[in-house]
């Protein structure tokens, strides 16, 4: 939003893009997708796309174009725009080529590339010649037309490559062996092990335009369709014999001379693989070829490239020869692992399993299997199969010795303070960051498999949550610090804040201090500013951190706490009174992105926001046939809740009724109760709870002051406002929702003077702090109390504002209610 200048960027040939390029390219059209200085173009052939192993390609494409995407298809050329290329070409009148382009037309089917290729095989062969004599270009039409031609451009280039000298030949065949681009480093191997010029026969192909030459140390193919017929010049076994061959080269030079120029290993290595373990029989060179991809993925791994990483290890295990659990057994526990690992980072939990299974088979010890069973249970966490992901990390830490059933106990309160004296007293804040690090492996696992237990009973049973936060805690200080004691820092800080201990800030801070730098810093990001900063930092400034961890996730690769912040930074929009056609779209965008990818972790919580952004534009009544038949409707996300037990699901879906009931005053007298929840700390808090019980006390105070049995009414209302005065240390985020319900309250008890001042002191907060939403709910609450008073052009100015904040928030349907209630009152005002 900030460039000056506009930027175009241009993706092309779509439908050969990696999963890993295919995330980045998500990722970017999300982040410029409101900004009207980027224009992105994006190309592809879309009967590629639509083939099976391209289908989630298609998908995005197809989400893309219902709304934020302009689609133009490019067909093929008819008749007369092939006469006119024909004509310009040739340079001759578009009438005399109107014979010979009927012909061409016929023959490509008017396919561009095709019909370029075809004119200039004519060219060479003489059919299609200049006569310097009569100075234009001859042709001879019974010549063409009987002339047969291959019925795809493929087959036609490949035909014409035949007729090349035998050296370009080879140079053509082994360029396309090493891909679309060739390096210069590479170009240099081939030309000894093919014992050839191999730069000056590429230079050759250049002028023949099969390659193109970029800069000085790259070539590549003119087009896709030329490397595609130069690979199909040779049989799947000589590509196959090649690809060995022409690895095993690249590998020796890296080893031999610069054993850390990681892009050409994986040059070499990917041609090995490309040739497969069928054609090598040497035993020990499949041994040092796994050991190659071994090297080769776990380089994927740090650059965070799952997917290669995962088809590099899953190459490597290829290339093992028979018996090498007991031959190769470090070697084989190893690419087992770390495939394991990679399956897991890239959500692939049957294979996940399957090389779990194999390593629970094979290995010698617990040590070598806790690994394996660390990433078999976070995998069953982000497949969401939570209930196992419980019971398998609870088996896994009793085998380590730990007393899970004393752990998901309750902590006195008297450990719990002692606790907080020690971490208060006796270690600063320094002390416990430079903390000297765990030695104990056992112990790192023992908190890697804590810690996604904590999300399990996060979803089924929070009060268990108190317990393994403190038993993460404790064993931090018992055995030192490791990557993953910044969570529990993180979560310990969030039960803590829940249950009104002030250290639970501080210890917030720490842990986005202990994650820096880690692979938790996604995580530990959400965790602290949803459940613990809220307390002392703006909500639109949360939102901007949610977007933070959103992009450190990404560049960890850390999909499941990215895909998180996301979400939660959505929902904070929405809680700041953001523009809500924006986050309609982007609701939208979001549950799409989580339904092609089929990674569903938050789709409940994103689609109640959803169904009531919808209807807070359209109206209570509208219609979800109307919308994205995909999204789950609100009944299936209620069924889902009850039948999973989702507590903090149902407090959003509770949360979303009571917002809805009063902003289209629908029957408030059946409104959930979220505040006896809340308020006794059986979750974990964050601001939609707060959010709910503020509008649970605005309903109290309006049905007190509307049935006879107001005393109940009434009672709930001060227990609202007094949970909300407990967080009135956040000036910017509740003041105005606190002065909203004193005044609701001094409205039903009668005085009205105190009940102006705080209805007046809730307009000007609102308006201060950027609550669009919230300033007009307190204008026209503030309108509705005038006309009590029947101050009826007080009452009408409050209510006309109330209705243009409504509209400018983008709930019209909500402005259209007001706009009845000022016809229906305040008419003749």
């Amino acid at each position: 939003s900030k460039l000056s200048k506009s930027i175009t960027i241009l993706l092309d040939d779509l439908q050969w893009i990696d999963p890993a390029s295919l995330t980045f390219c998500r990722a970017l059209f999300q982040s410029t997708k409101s900004n009207k200085n980027v224009f992105l173009v994006l190309c592809s052939r879309e009967s590629e796309v639509q083939t099976q192993d391209k289908s989630e390609v298609h998908d995005w494409l197809q989400s893309l174009s219902g709304s934020t995407l302009e689609t133009i298809r490019l067909t093929n050329l008819n008749p007369e725009d092939v006469n006119n290329l024909v004509s310009d070409s040739l340079r001759t009148w578009p009438r005399l080529t109107r014979s010979l382009s009927a012909i061409l037309h016929g023959k490509s089917l008017g396919n561009p590339f095709f019909l370029r290729q075809t004119m200039e095989m004519l060219c060479r062969g003489g059919y299609l010649h200049y006569s310097l004599g009569e100075r234009k270009w001859k042709w001879d039409l019974d010549e063409i037309s009987d002339l047969r031609l291959d019925d795809n451009v493929v087959s036609l280039l490949t035909r014409e490559m035949t007729k090349l000298p035998d050296e370009l030949l080879v140079g053509l065949k082994a360029a396309s062996c090493i891909g679309y681009c060739i390096p210069q480093t590479v170009v240099d191997i081939l030309s000894k092990h093919l014992e050839m010029d191999l730069f000056g026969v590429l230079t050759s192909l250049v002028q023949r335009s099969y390659l193109a030459g970029v800069g000085s140390a790259l070539y590549r193919f003119t087009h896709d369709r030329i490397y595609q017929a130069a690979y199909e010049l040779m049989s799947e076994k000589q590509r196959r014999e090649d690809h060995m061959k022409f690895g095993l080269a690249i590998c020796s030079y890296v080893l031999d001379n610069c054993e850390n120029n990681y892009d050409m290993m994986f040059v070499g290595v990917n041609q090995i693989n490309r040739g497969g373990p069928e054609v090598l029989a040497d035993s020990c060179r499949r041994v040092m070829i796994s050991q190659l991809n071994l090297n080769a993925g776990q380089r994927a791994l740090l650059l965070t490239d799952f997917s290669s990483a995962l088809s590099f290890f899953g190459h490597g295990i290829m290339f093992l020869n028979p018996g090498h659990w007991d031959a190769h057994y470090q070697l084989s526990l190893d690419l087992f692992t770390s495939a394991a690992e990679s399956a897991c980072a890239t959500s692939d939990a049957a294979l996940v399993k399957s090389y779990s299974e194999t390593i629970l088979a094979h290995s010698r010890s617990l040590d070598d299997r806790l690994p394996a069973l660390c990433f078999a249970v976070k995998s069953l966490k982000e497949s969401m199969n939570l209930p196992s992901c419980r019971d398998c990390a609870i088996e896994v830490l009793t085998q380590l010795g730990e007393d899970v059933s004393s752990v998901l106990e309750i902590p006195s309160q008297e450990t719990i303070q002692i606790t907080n004296n020690l971490l208060m007293s006796k270690m600063t804040d320094d002390s416990m960051i430079k903390m000297s690090p765990c030695t104990q492996m056992r112990a790192v696992f023992v908190m890697r498999l804590y810690h996604e237990l904590n999300f399990a009973f996060f979803v089924y049973d929070p009060t268990c949550l108190l317990g393994i936060c403190f038993r993460m805690v404790s064993l931090t200080m018992e055995i030192g610090s490791t990557e993953i004691s910044a969570t529990a820092f993180a979560n310990y800080g969030i039960e803590l804040i829940a249950r009104g201990y002030s250290i639970g800030s501080r210890l917030g801070t720490l842990a986005l201090k202990l994650a820096e730098n880690s692979k938790y810093i996604s995580y530990v990001i959400a965790a602290v500013k949803q459940y613990n900063s809220w307390v002392v930092e703006p909500l639109h400034a949360i939102a901007e951190s949610h977007l933070l961890g959103f992009y450190a996730g990404k560049k960890i690769g850390d999909e499941f706490s990215s895909s998180l912040n996301y979400c939660l930074q959505i929902i904070t929009c929405f809680l700041c009174g953001k523009d809500l056609t924006q986050l309609n779209d982007t609701f939208n965008d979001y549950i799409m992105q989580l339904l092609e990818s089929r990674k569903k972790w938050f789709l409940p919580q994103s689609s109640i926001f959803y169904w009531l952004v919808v209807e807070l534009i359209e109206g209570p009544n509208f219609s979800p046939h109307d919308h994205n038949p995909n999204i789950p409707s609100e009944l299936a996300i209620v069924a889902f809740a009850a039948t999973a037990k989702h507590h903090e699901l149902d407090l959003l879906i509770d949360g979303s009724k009571l917002m809805r009931s009063f902003l289209f005053r629908l029957d408030m007298s059946k409104c959930a109760d979220v505040l006896d929840r809340v308020v006794n700390a059986t979750c974990q808090l964050r601001p939609t709870m707060i959010i709910a019980v503020f509008f649970e006390g605005l309903i109290s105070f309006v049905m007190a002051r509307q049935t006879a049995e107001n005393n109940e009414w009434a009672i709930k209302g001060e227990i609202a406002l007094a949970y909300m005065k407990r967080w009135e240390s956040s000036k910017w985020n509740f003041k105005n929702k606190i002065n909203l319900l004193e005044a609701e309250k001094m409205h039903f008890l009668g005085n009205f003077d105190l009940a102006s001042q705080f209805y007046l002191q809730a307009v000007e907060s609102s308006e201060k702090h950027k609550f669009l939403h919230e300033l007009a709910i307190c204008l026209e609450l503030q309108g509705l109390f005038f006309q009590v008073r029947n101050l009826r052009e007080k009452a009408l100015t409050s209510l006309n504002r109330s209705v243009r904040c409504y509209k400018d928030w983008g709930a019209n349907a909500v402005a259209e209610r007001v706009e009845q209630y000022i016809q229906h009152h305040l008419r003749g005002c």
